[in-house]
């Protein structure tokens, strides 16, 4: 059985919107929802596409975090074969080609690793590492993303 996530259940970060933003309007939601919200067809700003990729690695790790989720619900399944997202080789093309990246969520493949008696190859320990390590990637790219916004905000005041 899938997991579900209810609505505004979980919050990465403190919501930094102020009463004067745009963004303020828009009902309180997962910090997924408000990351993703701010930009979706993203054009570089000030010629600069670091805000897009971010956004599109924000995105894809989001995609990989339901996608583990789902593993991890279903470990006990017969037949369920684990999932793999993949964002990373589409960003890194776009990223060497000069291009805009697109905030898509990734590529979901089953993974090919051997199964056991039950045709479930789901393994908890290495699906708990992928949370973990994709959790972590998650917080260094919105920290990244603040970092960004918060320089041109500098910049915005200073000039």
């Amino acid at each position: 059985m899938p997991m579900r996530t209810l609505h505004g259940q979980h919050h990465f970060a403190t919501d930094r919107r102020t009463p004067h933003s745009p963004a303020s309007a828009l009902p309180r939601t997962p910090e997924v929802e408000r990351v993703l919200l701010l930009s979706p067809a993203a054009s570089p700003v000030i010629g600069d596409i670091t805000p897009a990729a971010l956004h599109a690695s924000l995105s894809g790790l989001a995609q990989r975090q339901r996608v583990t989720a789902d593993n991890i619900a279903n470990v006990n399944t017969p037949g369920f074969l684990a999932g793999r997202v993949d964002f990373e080789s589409s960003l890194k093309g776009a990223l060497r080609n000069g291009e805009t990246p697109e905030i898509t969520g990734g590529t979901v493949a089953r993974s090919l690793e051997p199964t056991n008696t039950n045709g479930n190859n789901v393994n908890l320990d290495q699906e708990t590492l992928i949370a973990t390590e994709t959790g972590l990637r998650y917080q260094l790219a919105l920290n990244a993303l603040d970092g960004k916004y918060n320089s041109l905000r500098t910049a915005l005041r200073t000039t």
